[in-house]
């Protein structure tokens, strides 16, 4: 789940606008939010990346040489995230 900056910069704005509109964030701060939000992101997309590498790493470890399927993978990722108490 590769993502650039720029997406993850639009995403956060989104983010915070939306707040903004229902009040949540002062517009005085939503600079700052947006710093937040985006590190908070790139920290989540992180932390899936990860989970996901890791995940492949056991399936390849289990089946071989063989291609694992999407739902390997994601049921997988799923128990990797549950040991990290990481919710997908």
């Amino acid at each position: 789940m590769a993502t650039n900056i720029r997406q993850v910069e639009f995403l956060a704005r989104a983010i915070v606008n939306r707040l903004e509109d229902r009040g949540l964030v002062e517009f005085g701060d939503a600079e700052i939010g947006i710093q937040i939000v985006t590190r908070t992101l790139e920290d989540n997309f992180q932390a899936y990346d990860s989970i996901e590498q890791e995940a492949r790493g056991r399936l390849t470890k289990t089946i071989g040489t063989r291609e694992p399927t999407e739902n390997e993978i994601l049921d997988e990722m799923a128990r990797v995230a549950a040991e990290r108490n990481f919710v997908l």
